[in-house]
């Protein structure tokens, strides 16, 4: 007689937490979409203005895998974000880093610094849609301006908290220029310049969806499947959008943000693993 063979018991009760895991997370989610579907199955409210959640996912099925066009919007709106983010980061990254290291250039820009981050960036879309023209140009500047003022404020605010004693300790072991700023300063601010990131990619994300709906030689996109949605007054559709926009963001804080962050913060033990 045979017997079937067991997964070892730590590795089954690895399976069972990440199970676990998933259903706490989900569960929230899980209530609210029962109450949303019975609030309008009751009838208390009209499911012309707000479509019930299983009519929103037949929707979403029907435009990826039927379809198909989903995935060209969803293609098309990664493409600018890749471009306008990593011009962000890199950018961001060396601004503030060389605003941090030298006095008299951070006193020169601060100001003009906290002048632009207090003005959103969707203002700069109908300045750039003149400048800069309607097509894919416009959408990358929005994104790239979407991360750049967070990036930049947080890597100098994060570059300038590092403990004074540990500088002049680095120094004294013969740390100067790029050396001391590679490894000393961008490490110890490395808590500070992650959470800079992962705001640059949430308002990089949000611009790119404004900069799509107002950029009219943008055909494909997320926020241009929205826009499009208006005009034939497919509210169904507009929350598909809505539901890829929310989902998108969250998989790009825990596939890129999340990641980054176990490699670096949580393994150097400057933050608790969660």
């Amino acid at each position: 007689m045979t017997t079937t063979p067991r997964l070892p018991e730590k590795t089954e009760r690895r399976w069972l937490r990440a199970v676990a895991a998933v259903f706490w997370f989900l569960l929230p989610f899980l209530l609210v979409g029962a109450v949303w579907e019975l609030t309008i199955r009751a009838g208390w409210v009209s499911s012309a203005s707000l479509p019930a959640p299983s009519t929103i996912l037949r929707k979403a099925w029907d435009l990826s895998v039927r379809e198909g066009v989903l995935w060209e919007h969803l293609g098309r709106s990664f493409y600018r974000l890749s471009i306008g983010y990593a011009l962000a980061m890199g950018s961001g990254l060396l601004f503030g880093s060389l605003l941090a290291m030298n006095r008299a250039l951070r006193e020169m820009f601060s100001p003009i610094l906290s002048l632009l981050i207090s003005v959103p960036t969707i203002a700069w879309v109908p300045v750039f849609l003149i400048t800069m023209g309607l097509g894919d140009s416009t959408v990358i500047a929005a994104v790239f301006l979407g991360g750049f003022f967070a990036i930049t404020y947080n890597t100098i605010r994060g570059i300038e908290m590092v403990e004074p004693s540990t500088i002049r300790a680095a120094r004294t072991m013969g740390a100067r220029g790029a050396r001391l700023f590679v490894s000393v300063l961008l490490p110890a601010s490395s808590v500070s310049v992650l959470t800079g990131l992962r705001l640059g990619i949430g308002y990089s994300w949000r611009a790119l969806v404004g900069g799509e709906m107002l950029s009219a030689m943008v055909r494909w996109g997320i926020g241009k499947m929205i826009y499009q949605a208006r005009f034939w007054n497919d509210v169904v559709a507009m929350f598909v959008g809505l539901l890829v926009i929310g989902l998108t963001g969250f998989l790009l804080d825990r596939l890129l943000i999340r990641q980054l962050e176990r490699a670096t913060i949580e393994r150097w033990g400057m933050v608790s693993e969660r």
